[in-house]
């Protein structure tokens, strides 16, 4: 079993979450029970910290996916944060670097709501 540790927080009407470890098919519920918890609390405004992220698979990214277009229908958002390359890559190997918005510092990504 893979280890991720998701820690939440919120600033203003913002909803951010960060991710520490390995986000795969064993552990994506974590990140999945989050990102809904916050939508459920009315945060459409989210951003995910990916500093500590040192591996992210399919799963992690159906998380995102079956969220975000349900934000933005409500003028909301997910938005990325602090991206290594290795995992930024995975996003671009997928064509999804165009959808998504990615942001260098979590200061900008939570500025740019």
């Amino acid at each position: 079993m893979t280890s991720l540790k998701v820690d939440i927080r919120k600033k203003g009407d913002i909803g951010i979450i960060t991710l520490d470890g390995l986000l795969d098919a064993h552990n994506a519920i974590l990140f999945s029970e989050a990102l809904g918890g916050l939508i459920s609390e009315e945060h459409t405004k989210i951003v995910v910290d990916f500093e500590k992220l040192n591996y992210l698979g399919s799963s992690g990214l159906e998380v995102i996916l079956s969220k975000i277009q349900g934000l933005r229908n409500r003028g909301g958002d997910i938005v990325l944060a602090r991206t290594a390359p290795k995992i930024y890559k995975v996003f671009d190997l997928l064509g999804l670097t165009d959808f998504l918005k990615f942001f260098g510092s979590l200061d900008e990504a939570v500025s740019s709501f």
